[in-house]
């Protein structure tokens, strides 16, 4: 029956029906600001791979859009949610990151005309890492994979850039360096105080620190986020929150796990050692059973060639 399911939703969305199992949650965090939250789950057929967090701005003359999505129908499931709020065309799309979700929809979006900026780090690690995470996406999302073509941004800024939408909105592209992967890119609205951080925050739900990360970086990047001083930050993955929230899920599991780690190398542990390190504080985060050790045990490997 499971099995089942899934075929019909796949084969629904492939010949364009309105289908109701849209994976995105549609919150206004401010006027005319949208985050579109993901589910907390691997990729799947049922969520068309967009397992993260997504998000709009709507201007005078169109709408930017945050990261385009994890498959070609994941990027119309994001059209579908902003057509629920404005007929406005998607002009800009902005890639926070390299990670599959938050750039294999660029191709729905380039058509329709859009143009698709994000930073330099984002886009060599977009161009690094793209044929890896197009096998492991299209594995994981099956029949939902079809007519997917990544493209990879058409512009990258090496730093800071300032865009005056309209006489309201004034949007900031801020290039932060390697995090959770290998370039991370924010999204700031400075009149609003809105900041999409990408996967540089994660709230509900444990962080992956994987082979592509950079702990010791990641933290850098928190740290810049701090001295923005959002109201109101839609992370990577999880509802949206403030600094407090994102201290508390992102930037203290991270400080935790250097100094665990640390007295671990002081002590002259080996690997091992860190896959127990007791992390049970952080236990209320979604995913802690499936990858608090490996977190670890990455943390240790980068620690030990510092």
């Amino acid at each position: 029956m499971a099995c089942l399911k899934r075929f019909l939703i796949s084969l629904a969305l492939c010949f364009g029906l309105n289908v109701q199992a849209n994976p995105l949650e549609l919150i206004e965090v401010k006027p005319g600001i949208y985050g579109l939250i993901g589910p907390m789950e691997q990729r799947s057929p049922e969520n068309l791979g967009n397992n993260a967090n997504f998000g709009f701005i709507i201007y005078e003359k169109g709408v930017v859009l945050i990261d385009s999505g994890g498959t070609l129908m994941g990027a119309k499931a994001i059209e579908q949610q902003i057509r629920r709020v404005t007929n406005k065309p998607v002009t800009h799309v902005i890639n926070t990151g390299g990670q599959d979700h938050r750039w294999f929809g660029n191709h729905y979006f380039v058509q329709q005309g859009a143009e698709i900026t994000t930073s330099s780090d984002t886009l060599n690690d977009q161009k690094a890492r793209g044929a890896s995470e197009a096998e492991k996406a299209s594995n994981y999302t099956k029949a939902s994979w079809l007519g997917t073509e990544p493209k990879v941004a058409t512009k990258a800024i090496a730093k800071a850039e300032t865009f005056n939408l309209d006489n309201s909105v004034e949007m900031q592209i801020i290039p932060v360096g390697p995090a959770h992967t290998g370039g991370e890119t924010f999204v700031w609205l400075p009149k609003q105080k809105v900041l999409f951080s990408g996967d540089v925050v994660y709230v509900d739900r444990m962080l992956g620190i994987g082979s592509q990360s950079q702990h010791l970086a990641w933290i850098g990047a928190f740290e810049k986020i701090k001295a923005l001083a959002p109201e109101v930050i839609v992370p990577g993955h999880g509802q949206p929150t403030n600094i407090a929230g994102a201290e508390k899920d992102t930037y203290a599991y991270l400080l935790f796990l250097r100094k665990a780690v640390e007295e671990l190398l002081d002590a002259g542990e080996d690997m091992s050692a860190a896959a127990k390190i007791d992390q049970s504080k952080f236990s209320y985060l979604q995913v802690y059973q499936q990858i608090h050790a490996r977190n670890a045990q990455r943390v240790y490997e980068e620690m030990e060639w510092e």
